[in-house]
């Protein structure tokens, strides 16, 4: 029987996959969206006396665009053009991510994480912010919606655009699978 791993399911999975890594390390994980979705962060996770929160974003791997695609969230209009705005820890809340986990799904047991502070995560999604605020061809700007990192892939384009998604390809790649960034 095929699993079916999809945009509806994914966010959960990779909850759950994140929840696995943890405690393979040690860390007592709790689902902070078991009660109703909490704002800024999904996990909450304890080692040795210190409790760290977590937020995860889960991304399928699509075999018409095969490779590690990475999705931050949305963002909107306003992130667009306001440079101050943050993609994480957006709500005023208790809950406030330390750590983002972005994980992208193939298989149940095939799937790749970036492990990053949340500064890195806002620095790398600040960058894909810029090419959303970048003028197209045409001279219009790109519309406010999803956004998406690869691990690898960088598509012809100009050389402005390339330089932007190879610095945010470094600031991800370096995480990848890096678990140990937590027990620092």
């Amino acid at each position: 029987m095929a699993v079916a791993i999809n945009k509806a399911n994914v966010g959960r999975i990779a909850e759950r996959i994140a929840a696995i890594e943890l405690e393979a390390r040690g860390f007592h994980v709790t689902d902070l969206n078991k009660d109703g979705i909490k704002a800024n962060a999904d996990l909450l996770a304890a080692k040795d006396g210190r409790a760290l929160q977590l937020q995860v974003k889960g991304s399928t791997w699509d075999e018409s665009d095969p490779g590690w695609w990475f999705n931050y969230g949305f963002c909107k209009d306003e992130h667009i053009q306001d440079r101050s705005l943050s993609i994480f820890n957006r709500v005023d809340s208790f809950y406030k991510a330390e750590f983002v986990v972005l994980i992208c799904v193939k298989s149940q047991t095939e799937y790749t994480c970036i492990v990053l502070p949340t500064s890195e995560a806002e620095s790398a999604a600040q960058l894909n912010l810029e090419l959303f605020r970048m003028k197209k061809t045409d001279g219009g700007t790109k519309k406010a919606g999803k956004m998406w990192c690869s691990l690898d892939y960088i598509p012809k384009t100009n050389p402005e655009r390339e330089r932007i998604l190879r610095q945010e390809q470094q600031i991800i790649q370096k995480r990848q699978n890096d678990w140990d960034v937590l027990e620092v």
